[in-house]
């Protein structure tokens, strides 16, 4: 699939690429995340294998996706969908979709994004359900559920 970037200032804005583990499955994404966040809720422990989720939010628009992928939904604690596209060859998420988002958005978890300059979170998600001796940032909103 191929789409076309929006129409901006190409000269400082950056240019990040999202991978899968055997790099089949990219998406290059232009601009700043619309936002950035982490959530401990317990699907995203057991889907990330850690204590939290770490991922940031694009415009669709700014996000030109290559390579095979295959979806899988499921329905969050909030109670809303949400769905990780993953690559069918090495199994890594490279980004997802959630009903709470809307339609011109698109997820990426960070760790896909392998920048370690990227943002730190704008807010934490679902810390009742953190690990109790996880500290989260100080200067940061902590939400108890979503």
């Amino acid at each position: 699939m191929t789409r076309v970037f929006n129409q901006m200032n190409t000269t400082d804005t950056p240019v990040r690429t999202a991978r899968c583990g055997c790099g089949n499955l990219k998406v290059e994404l232009r601009g700043e995340p619309a936002d950035v966040y982490v959530c401990a809720c317990q699907s995203c422990q057991q889907k990330s294998g850690g204590t939290f989720t770490y991922a940031a939010i694009f415009p669709k628009a700014d996000a030109i996706i290559s390579g095979e992928h295959k979806g899988w939904r499921r329905i969050g604690e909030s109670g809303r969908w949400i769905e990780y596209n993953f690559c069918p060859t090495c199994g890594y998420t490279v980004f997802f979709y959630g009903e709470g988002f809307g339609d011109g958005l698109i997820g990426i978890p960070v760790g896909a994004v392998s920048d370690r300059d990227f943002a730190k979170p704008a807010r934490a998600y679902w810390t009742s359900r953190r690990h109790r001796w996880l500290e989260l940032p100080a200067d940061i909103p902590h939400i108890d559920t979503q």
